[in-house]
């Protein structure tokens, strides 16, 4: 009798180890200490095939539940995927003031309930990755969608889907990153420039190099295509007419920059130099920023004359255990300023340059996370700055949408403060007012443009947001 105890006593402590193995232990492992336990008699063999019948179960138990769980599957080939995406809800209010038509003064105001949307996949194989996103808003500068706006008078309009993203990259060395296709945008800038939403399309070569002291050495080459444009061709028909096709509008962009440690996880310090140059132009025409008292200029999209000179920079220093303070700026200045002018029919009145000063204070950990802003649940922040922007500078078409209005020949300030509810989830406030930059030149608008009716002289905006990402 007490044999039979201390035998079924063994047995329920062996199978019991048996069961913690779990799904990754392996089949034929198991079966090799059942036998083992078989032979040496501590288990019979009845004893033994239930366990083992048993572990089977339990491995097919586990299998299944994990299976259940990872709904998304992939290729095998695929060695990681990753699905992003985020929505934001916002409350806007904007108005302007300045020109309808020659001499004519008005107001304009617009608020609205908008929503953006972003989803997209992330995948590596070896050297090689991938990215594909798609996102709501048809405009290149806004991924926004604005309730109720139905054109066609239905009562609950549907939205349209866009491809914001389709890239393919290779990390051909530890120093060196080819990508091409249609990206995010890989330069250091600021949103006086290019629009956070922007995608750019074309090749991307990065060259990186991190000394043992932490500094790191950067420089991005770009070839976009960020343009199409329209092409008179000189042969004729026999119809006589002359046709009309289109060509393509390039960016080449070259950026050198250095990002280094001034005192070890303490403050750093980030400059880059960045250069622009545009390759066709034709059939967009010259840009002009209008007459100063004159009604809205539209369709004002010329890139002609455009030898643009950029350099942001920036410095990082912990105040505190947890709070960050960074000073940021950035310069820009157009080589070719007073022959974008001229084109226009205007003499440039140092109009020729932009640039920008800001102070943000944030909670964060560490400097690393200021740096690469991680903010956690209870984090917050705020950033204050100011900045003008010459009417012949730099490219209307690709600097923010709504701080401005998508304008040039503009100065005012900005205030952002964010909260973060988790870690995912944030609120947010911006606020913005500005004016005209030099008030004998207009403001054209472009394609962004929300107060398009108006020439504009003064400008507010307010913007109440909840973002959740995933």
């Amino acid at each position: 009798m007490k044999s039979i105890k201390m035998r079924g006593v063994v047995a329920a402590v062996s199978g019991a180890l048996l069961f913690g193995f779990g799904a990754n232990a392996m089949a034929d492992s198991t079966t090799d200490i059942v036998n083992a336990l078989v032979a040496k008699g501590v288990l019979t063999e009845e004893e033994g095939s239930l366990i083992a019948k048993g572990h089977e179960g339990e491995v097919t138990g586990q299998a299944k539940a994990m299976k259940k769980a990872t709904k998304l599957s992939v290729s095998d080939a695929v060695d990681s995927a990753k699905l992003y995406g985020s929505f934001r809800l916002r409350e806007e209010y904007r108005d302007g003031e300045g020109y309808a038509a020659t001499g004519v003064t008005a107001d304009s105001a617009r608020t609205r309930t908008r929503g953006k949307f972003e989803l997209g996949v992330s995948t590596e194989v070896g050297k090689w990755y991938g990215d594909i996103a798609i996102a709501a808003g048809s405009s290149g500068r806004s991924d926004n969608f604005t309730f109720g706006n139905a054109s066609n008078g239905e009562f609950n309009p549907k939205e349209s889907i866009y491809l914001k993203r389709a890239m393919l990259g290779w990390k051909a060395t530890d120093w060196l990153t080819l990508e091409g296709g249609r990206m995010k945008n890989p330069l250091y800038t600021t949103s006086m420039v290019w629009d956070a939403d922007y995608s750019v399309s074309g090749l991307t070569e990065k060259f990186n190099y991190k000394t043992q002291a932490g500094t790191e050495w950067f420089l991005t080459l770009g070839q976009w295509a960020n343009y199409q444009m329209d092409r008179t061709l000189t042969d004729n028909y026999s119809n006589g007419a002359t046709p009309v096709s289109t060509a393509t509008g390039e960016i080449y962009a070259f950026q050198a920059g250095v990002k280094a440690p001034i005192t070890d996880k303490v403050s750093s310090a980030k400059l880059a130099v960045t250069h622009y140059e545009y390759g066709t132009s034709n059939g967009r025409g010259a840009y002009s920023p209008g007459s100063p008292t004159g009604g809205p200029s539209s369709g004002v999209y010329g890139v002609n004359y455009l030898n643009i000179w950029e350099i942001p920079a920036e410095v990082n220093y912990m105040v505190r255990d947890n709070v960050g303070l960074r000073v940021f700026g950035e310069y820009v200045y157009n080589a070719d300023g007073d022959k974008r002018a001229a084109a226009a029919g205007y003499a440039s009145e140092n109009d020729d340059t932009s640039w920008m000063l800001g102070l943000k204070v944030a909670s964060a950990k560490d400097l690393a996370a200021f740096e690469g802003n991680k903010q956690k649940a209870g984090d917050w922040q705020a950033t204050l700055w100011y900045q003008e922007t010459g009417a012949f500078a730099q490219d209307h078409n690709l600097s923010d949408s709504d701080l401005f209005d998508s304008r040039l020949n503009m100065k005012g300030v900005v205030l952002k403060a964010n909260y973060f509810f988790e870690d995912n989830v944030s609120f947010d406030l911006t606020a913005a007012h500005a004016e005209r930059n030099n008030d004998n030149l207009g403001t054209a608008w472009s394609a962004g443009a929300d107060i398009s009716k108006l020439n504009l002289t003064d400008f507010n905006l307010l913007q109440l947001d909840v973002n959740y990402k995933f």
